[in-house]
């Protein structure tokens, strides 16, 4: 016959290695990839729009949108990983678009950092994405999504209105 403390110690190691596993998966599921970086049109240009983002099929098609729609216009578009967030000076840029996602409970740390530190956050517009499409930082006017692709166009069209007022200032 086990001993009580023995039960406790197996079942331990039984639910150890299934809880490690499980958070491993849900890491693997949920982790962003880095994002490509590029630039559209020239940086001489009178206004500039940052985007920093994280990779994934969703960010990556809202970034693609967005990009298509405003390429044509007379604006420099900079699309950076978020994790380049902390060299950005956001004096350089008229409009500052924030990808990122939630993970653990936590916003990205990089995204949560420039954020807070920005002096002008009108200009920083913010799509938060989560499982449940609620979560976002507290103190600012994000958009929260759930990563949903058929909810691009509706997300792209949002983004760029915010934009677009941005840039009207």
């Amino acid at each position: 016959m086990a001993t009580p403390a023995r039960r406790i110690l197996v079942g331990f190691g039984i639910a150890l290695p299934i809880v490690a596993a499980s958070l491993g998966w849900y890491w693997f599921r949920h982790s962003m990839a880095p994002a490509a970086s590029f630039a559209v049109n020239e940086p001489g240009l009178p206004q500039h729009v940052l985007i920093a983002t994280q990779g994934s099929a969703f960010k990556d098609a809202i970034v693609r949108g967005v990009v298509e729609r405003l390429e044509q216009r007379p604006l420099y578009i900079q699309v950076v990983d978020v994790t380049g967030l902390a060299s950005i000076d956001e004096r350089d840029w008229d409009a500052i678009v924030v990808l990122h996602t939630w993970q653990l409970e936590q916003p990205q740390p990089d995204a949560a950092a420039f954020i807070a530190r920005a002096n002008d956050r009108r200009k920083v517009i913010v799509l938060s994405t989560s499982g449940a499409g609620t979560q976002k930082i507290a103190g600012i006017d994000a958009i929260s999504a759930a990563s949903q692709m058929t909810d691009v166009a509706s997300r792209v069209a949002e983004l760029v209105a915010r934009i677009d007022s941005e840039l009207a200032h």
